[in-house]
């Protein structure tokens, strides 16, 4: 494999992101929503018996919550937004690498066919696989750093805001560290995988980004399972989500490594 070419092929990808800046400013706008805008805003509105009964699910699952094993500095009033804090906002975190990726990836593999941009690469000394590797690491890298930098600044957010209720630092906890070290990376790979895989088949990069709903809607599933009590997101249920979802990927690679038609990807306009 030649480095250089892959060097060359994922800075490509970076002056293309930089370049665009509307791409670039609507990558930001939900992390900066998750990340800042609705933690302060919860913050803001405190301990209130409004903010529980505002959230679908809540009390039904702090019903559930009051069985396992919390910090002995959460009160009866912090509870609720400790269970927000650290429960109800993970599966979002989960998605926020989902979205990023997905339109990074559709925006680099459908986008630069739309423009037809990419007949010329047949003729270019650069290979197949180093030139879906490239632009694959050119979207990933920026997806998996967005994702980890949104997640340190909420963290940030809830413990320096969060202070005057909690008087404790309550994240990152262990299962929060799983998710931003594993988890988010194999969703961003997952997700780039699938566009790649559909890219040969697909017109337009709308069409590819509809594609990370099969992703997204067991996310969602995650989210209403833990607002009704279901299903609450600790350790082990992180560890087995973990070890499925690097089986998936390994399939999904395999898969689409094997179907993927480089010349079927650049002429199927």
């Amino acid at each position: 494999m030649d480095r250089h070419q892959l060097k060359v092929m994922i800075k490509k990808e970076y002056k293309e992101l930089v370049k665009d800046r509307g791409l670039l400013a609507s990558l930001l706008i939900v992390p900066i929503i998750f990340s800042i805008v609705l933690p302060v805003l919860l913050l803001l509105l405190g301990t209130s018996s409004e903010v529980s009964s505002s959230i679908a699910g809540l009390n039904t699952f702090i019903d559930q919550f009051k069985i396992i094993d919390y910090p002995n500095y959460i009160t009866t009033q912090t509870l609720p937004l400790y269970a927000v804090f650290t429960y109800f906002f993970l599966p979002l975190f989960m998605l926020l690498p989902i979205v990023i990726s997905t339109v990074l990836a559709s925006s680099s593999f459908i986008g630069e066919k739309e423009h037809k941009t990419l007949e010329g690469l047949l003729y270019t000394p650069v290979s197949p696989k180093i030139l879906i590797l490239g632009k694959a690491l050119g979207c990933a890298l920026p997806a998996v750093t967005l994702a980890t930098i949104s997640v340190i600044v909420y963290t940030l957010v809830v413990n320096a805001v969060g202070w005057g209720y909690f008087g404790h630092i309550i994240l990152p906890n262990i299962t929060w560290l799983l998710v931003t070290v594993l988890i988010s990376p194999l969703l961003v790979l997952l997700s780039i995988l699938l566009v790649i895989g559909g890219s040969q088949y697909l017109k337009n990069s709308k069409s590819a980004q509809g594609i990370s709903m099969i992703i997204v809607a067991p996310i969602f599933g995650m989210l209403i399972s833990q607002s009704t009590g279901v299903l609450i997101l600790g350790v082990f249920e992180t560890l087995v989500f973990i070890i499925a979802l690097i089986l998936l990927v390994v399939v999904v690679f395999i898969v689409v490594m094997k179907l993927f038609n480089f010349e079927k990807f650049i002429l199927n306009n």
